[in-house]
């Protein structure tokens, strides 16, 4: 009976143990994804900024904002874009990836991937 009162009060302490354990959360919001700031593609033309949850692109010969719209950090890893164009007045989606935190892989709602880089 006491070992069976002793593995049942361990039980109760290693689970209360483990439920206080909590994983850092991502703010879903965009500013606590860390990825307010200059982004640029790979092959270049334009700078992505990102800053608290608005998202836009500006060309780097011109200065003119290209594009404009909302990013979401849904976890640490992903981020998803939402933005319209103000050159052709079409709105496209983006899904990245983000497998460090100066990286994002990304793929556009139309199949077309893209990379950005912190600078």
């Amino acid at each position: 009976m006491r070992m069976k009162l002793i593995a049942g009060a361990f039980l109760a302490g290693a689970m209360l143990a483990v439920s206080g354990c909590q994983t850092a959360k991502i703010n879903p919001t965009a500013g606590g994804g860390g990825l307010q700031g200059r982004w640029l593609p790979a092959g270049g033309g334009y700078t992505a900024n990102f800053d608290n949850g608005v998202f836009s692109t500006v060309a780097a010969d011109t200065g003119n904002v290209i594009s404009q719209g909302s990013y979401i950090a849904v976890s640490e890893s992903r981020v998803e874009l939402n933005w319209s164009s103000n050159i052709t007045g079409l709105q496209n989606t983006a899904t990245c990836d983000r497998p460090n935190p100066n990286t994002l892989n990304c793929t556009d709602g139309g199949g077309k991937g893209f990379v950005l880089t912190r600078t």
